[in-house]
């Protein structure tokens, strides 16, 4: 996610999505919280998020209130783990064939507004994801079930797809191929569910303001003020409210890290990101989460300039990484050799170190390709070359630094232009923009989540990469129930894809955190929605 993925799999790689590693205080009960300590947890985030739509949300600040407003059939759990009861869903059966899931809802579960959740809503919910109409960028997410991607393509009608509700409390899943992993997909994003008749009732306004959004997570979104502030409160209809300990979670927007750091020093905020020259400052309190993330340059492969191969390879060879990951991001991120990051499943090992790097910088290789680009475009000098940025604190220094290399490496002026996350997401889709720093995160614990966006016209491609032989490769992947098979293909559609360094990895991210001792219960997943909030508590 974008912080974005695509179609989905038939093989045997882990039989739950989001494994292991969730960052958690262990053990430690709620019912630990003090009754005397006010429950209030006061963040910050750096967007305001642009879509609380669950079934048209694409990034992860969106996410991770999504996540904490709504909740599907399953809810990770602290250990990165899907059991049953711990969402919607009290269990499920599966058929003998892997093919036909039955989930069966639990008793009095409500929408925040008091009227009871059905399986008619998840049918609803997952068809809407699914409605061309509807546009979701995330529609692939829900491909493995099946005539899913039939009907979003036009090819199908909403009846032929394998959801249906059998009564107001069993939903009825069937899917196209066996994918082990599908409980865990439940749990993601796309698939939770909105409440029909309310949707039906509010229309395109849906989620445009807390008066036109209607939740089954643990918390509700009680205020939202665009760029400034959300105020989230404890959900009362939520079925395990009892271990709900926080009554409020107060969310600033803020860019400037000296503002985030000015205000975690005086007690406004309870936990904070850190980056850059803030780790020296936090020296000794500094915590890391790994994130399956990689960040990256997109180069729009459209582009006059771009479109050129050996242009794009200059500009990605003329990056010093383990000098940007060393002395400016300093918060335990690693240079990306690749497209996938640490800490992803391989067939035997971790993905990254059974593939290894697949290119090196090398600056007067970077000089000898713009040359060669050039003189392929039949110019002797390029036009204005423009970087789209975040308008964050930390965006703006990233961009400052590549900006630096670029100077030094190539004799080449490129002008930075913060933005709006939003405003930076558009001009990524309509493909209006020459260069932007952006990012995946993995949506589920495997390789293929950073590979399948980059087929021909993906949802996702905002570079316009294509190529048949990466297509066919991708499409193998996904078909074939040999594992082997699968990750061989996917490691030679990673190097098609990186040869032609459509987008040029800078770095794998790895978050740096501050956190008050007064803080318990917080978890952060590696994968998919990484900050939980479910369980946090305060206790003084």
């Amino acid at each position: 996610m974008r912080f974005i993925t695509r179609t989905l799999i038939v093989v045997l790689l882990l039989s739950i999505l989001l494994t292991g590693c969730g960052k958690s205080d262990k053990k430690m009960s709620t019912t630990n919280a003090n009754s005397n300590v006010k429950q209030v947890l006061h963040l910050s985030l750096p967007n305001d998020p642009p879509m609380l739509d669950p079934q048209r949300a694409t990034d992860m600040t969106s996410f991770e209130i999504l996540n904490a407003v709504f909740e599907g059939l399953v809810r990770i759990d602290k250990d990165g783990k899907v059991e049953k009861g711990s969402g919607l869903a009290k269990d499920w059966t599966i058929s003998p064939d892997k093919l036909t899931y039955t989930f069966h809802l639990k008793d009095n579960i409500k929408w925040s507004d008091g009227n009871p959740i059905t399986a008619q809503d998840f049918e609803y919910s997952w068809k809407r994801a699914l409605d061309p109409k509807t546009a979701s960028e995330y529609a692939y997410i829900l491909y493995p079930i099946k005539n899913a991607e039939k009907y979003n393509s036009g090819k199908a009608s909403a009846d032929d797809v394998g959801i249906k509700a059998l009564d107001s409390k069993t939903l009825q899943v069937t899917l196209e191929k066996p994918t082990p992993y599908f409980l865990g997909l439940t749990s993601f994003i796309t698939y939770l569910p909105v409440e029909k008749s309310f949707v039906e009732k509010v229309g395109d306004k849906l989620a445009s303001s807390p008066d036109n959004m209607v939740f089954s997570g643990p918390f509700k979104l009680k205020e939202w003020n665009h760029e400034q502030n959300l105020t989230l409160v404890k959900n009362e209809n939520y079925w395990d409210k009892n271990n709900v300990k926080l009554s409020e979670i107060d969310l600033d927007i803020v860019k400037d890290l000296n503002t985030l750091a000015q205000n975690y020093d005086t007690g406004k905020y309870d936990t904070i990101s850190v980056t850059g020259d803030y780790i020296d400052k936090y020296k000794g309190q500094v915590k890391y989460a790994p994130n399956g993330e990689v960040y990256f340059i997109a180069l729009n492969n459209t582009s006059p300039i771009f479109k050129n191969a050996n242009i794009r390879r200059a500009f990605s060879l003329a990056i010093n990484r383990k000098e940007l990951a060393d002395n400016v991001l300093k918060d335990g991120s690693s240079p990306a050799y690749g497209i996938v990051p640490n800490g992803i499943p391989g067939e035997k090992d971790e993905y990254r170190k059974e593939v290894g790097d697949l290119f090196s910088e090398d600056t007067n290789k970077a000089k000898e390709l713009l040359n060669e680009g050039m003189k392929e475009l039949n110019i002797t000098k390029l036009p204005k070359i423009t970087l789209l940025a975040s308008d964050s604190d930390s965006g703006k220094k990233l961009a400052q630094a590549l900006q630096e290399f670029w100077k030094k490496n190539l004799g080449v002026d490129v002008e930075i232009q913060s933005m709006a996350f939003k405003v930076r997401l558009q001009r990524l889709k309509s493909k209006q923009y020459d260069m932007a720093i952006d990012d995946w995160i993995a949506d589920y614990n495997d390789p293929m989540t950073f590979l399948d966006m980059w087929v021909t016209n993906g949802g996702n491609n905002d570079s316009g990469f294509s190529d048949p032989e990466y297509d066919k490769l991708i499409n193998d992947a996904e078909s074939t129930p040999d594992a082997k098979l699968r990750m061989d293909d996917m490691k030679k559609a990673e190097k098609i894809f990186i040869d032609a360094m459509s987008v040029a990895p800078i770095y794998f991210s790895s978050t740096a955190y501050v956190q008050k001792d007064y803080v318990k219960g917080y978890v952060r997943h590696p994968v998919g929605v990484s900050d939980e909030w479910k369980w946090v508590y305060i206790e003084k």
